[in-house]
């Protein structure tokens, strides 16, 4: 299984990274490049023309047996169309199927950035054997992902997840789904960024942490981000919760205070007595890692089905 390889993409607000997963777990040419490039014409045909290019310069062309996309989207539960991308208008509505797909000569499966972020984290941190598995990626917004015996949960139309745009009573803040009151205007890094300018205004905000992690804007901070989380497993009670993102990744992040805070909301004496919380870190290679292993994963599953039939 070694020599079988699988292309990853993780297409991002600010760049878009490819990298070959092998069989063997290995991530070979990794390259990143801005994702201005895709304001330039038809994203699509950008894409197209990028991945030929790099299949060509990496040595890769002709050996790729699939492809996963990550994006910042709603993608179909077929994982083929980009239903919704509201930070990354130029993927709005792009299907990868059936020309796509043709052109490149093997499947292409896209998916939520998150979900490809929780599927890397349950193969890097051996939770494959778990039943359920959440994912909660505080970054830029609020992500999240679900797993359920192994495979990814998409929902009837590929949208589930989205616990960033639950609703909070009484807010009419605006959130950049359209939406008014999602909790993602409150739990998120652009919720931080207000914060750090209303209060913090002299402190880096790489340093917010550091500096006032015991404020107590910071602190209701932190128990604002728990609600969300402790709403999610006191509805589906999971074997393991994976907290990461750009912001539970900052230096000084308080992730006992947010532990606490979560364990404080969770329902008792079940699930809150067998909560496993699993702080997480990324690079990266690990949207690229997770797009790829999916694919080959779908990719080996289809060989499989096809030998049983």
């Amino acid at each position: 299984m070694s020599d079988i390889y699988a292309l990853g993409i993780d297409i991002g607000g600010t760049n878009f990274r490819m990298g070959v997963v092998g069989g063997n777990g290995q991530i070979y040419s990794f390259t990143r490049t801005p994702s201005s490039v895709f304001q330039q014409g038809d994203a699509r045909d950008i894409l197209l023309r990028e991945i030929k290019v790099y299949l060509k310069q990496s040595g890769f062309e002709g050996r790729i047996k699939a492809m996963g996309i990550g994006l910042p989207a709603v993608v179909s539960k077929d994982k083929k169309t980009v239903l919704s991308s509201p930070n990354l208008k130029a993927f709005d509505g792009v299907s990868f199927t059936p020309d796509f797909e043709s052109e490149l000569g093997f499947d292409v499966y896209a998916d939520r950035d998150v979900n490809f972020l929780l599927h890397n984290d349950i193969a890097k941190l051996g939770l494959s054997g778990e039943k359920t598995v959440l994912g909660f990626y505080i970054g830029t917004g609020f992500g999240n992902a679900i797993s359920f015996g192994g495979r990814l949960y998409g929902g009837c139309n590929g949208a589930a997840g989205e616990l960033g745009h639950i609703p909070i009573m009484d807010s009419r803040d605006e959130c950049t789904c359209g939406n008014i009151g999602c909790i993602e205007t409150r739990c998120s890094g652009k919720a931080l960024e207000i914060i750090a300018a209303e209060h913090f205004a002299a402190t880096d905000i790489k340093k917010i942490f550091e500096r006032h992690a015991n404020s107590p804007v910071i602190r209701k901070f932190i128990a604002d981000l728990a609600v969300p989380i402790a709403t999610e497993i006191n509805i589906l009670d999971p074997d393991c919760c994976v907290i990461g993102g750009g912001v539970a990744d900052m230096s000084c992040f308080p992730k006992g205070l947010l532990s606490d805070s979560v364990r404080e909301l969770v329902r008792r004496p079940y699930p809150e007595q067998s909560l496993n919380i699993i702080f997480t870190k990324h690079d990266q290679q690990s949207g690229v890692f997770g797009a790829g292993d999916y694919a080959l994963n779908e990719y080996l599953s289809q060989i499989g089905n096809n030998k049983i039939n």
